[in-house]
């Protein structure tokens, strides 16, 4: 932190839409032990329960790991506006912490962490570097997991939860929005070295995250989640957000690497459909 802009009695106003984006973050607060009546029971399939609350386990190991990376960014970011943001997006984090442990220990229990995003959540939470960590944790995680709250509302026919995932998927997309307004002013400022350290972490982290995902196909399709096109919704998704920023400077995309993914997923699908037609056959 720039200690000089710490007593600095005039702050620049250099980023008006992240303070926007502050004044979104309060207006738009929920309070999850009032606005959510936690005396409903879940009304799901009994077989649903265990898959979904493995799929669960996931985000909620990520929502505290992004409550770390967002209290760690306010000390490395030098605008004000940028910090307000980033202390709306803590308090955030720490309350969808506290819905998803409400929300496990309600429908089953907190499961172990999956090796994979073990990995990839710890290499975020120890990475130094601040670009990296925004370019991780906003524009990779919170991206996907956006789009898994999409799907899983879609699939699990439970009023509570598809409530809870609307209220949790209202804030997520502020936080992509801060990677979106703020990357392409700290981007450029990377050295060239730098950014090729930011690209192997993306490369990394991104495998980290397939894997976790392709390790719980089989919950997902428990649950009647078509991963195959949760996948492809999320990867242009992230395309849309890296042509918001407006810049390639330090992303990692690689289609190749992409469309090899998702073949994965798309043969799993197939393998799935072709599963469900003799299963109908033999009835």
């Amino acid at each position: 932190m720039d200690l000089d802009r710490l007593f600095n009695p005039k702050v620049a106003n250099d980023h008006p839409r992240l303070e926007r984006l502050f004044e979104m973050a309060k207006q738009d607060f929920w309070n999850d032990s009032t606005v959510v009546d936690w005396k409903r029971e879940f009304v799901m399939p009994a077989a649903m329960r265990r898959p979904l609350a493995r799929i669960l386990s996931i985000i909620y190991y990520g929502e505290r790991a992004a409550l770390e990376v967002s209290a760690q960014l306010i000390g490395m970011v030098d605008d004000e506006q940028a910090k307000f943001a980033l202390a709306a997006q803590v308090i955030e984090e720490a309350k969808h912490v506290s819905v998803f442990r409400r929300v496990l220990t309600k429908l089953d229990d907190v499961h172990p962490a999956d090796p994979w995003s073990r990995r990839l959540l710890t290499d975020l939470v120890v990475t130094k570097n601040r670009v990296a960590k925004l370019i991780g944790m906003q524009l990779i995680v919170e991206n996907l997991a956006n789009h898994l709250f999409h799907h899983i509302g879609e699939s699990v026919p439970d009023p509570l939860l598809k409530e809870l995932l609307t209220y949790i998927a209202r804030d997520e997309k502020k936080h992509t929005g801060l990677a979106a307004l703020y990357l392409p002013f700290v981007l450029p400022k990377a050295g060239l070295l730098e950014l090729q350290i930011i690209k192997a972490k993306q490369l990394y982290w991104s495998f980290c995250l397939d894997r976790t995902i392709y390790n719980h196909r089989f919950d997902a399709d428990a649950l009647g989640i078509d991963l195959y096109a949760a996948m492809i919704d999320g990867l242009e998704s992230q395309e849309r957000l890296v042509e918001q920023i407006g810049t390639r400077r330090g992303i990692w995309k690689n289609r190749w690497l992409e469309g090899l993914s998702l073949k994965l997923y798309k043969e799993h699908a197939e393998r799935r459909k072709a599963a469900i037609r003799v299963q109908e056959a033999a009835a």
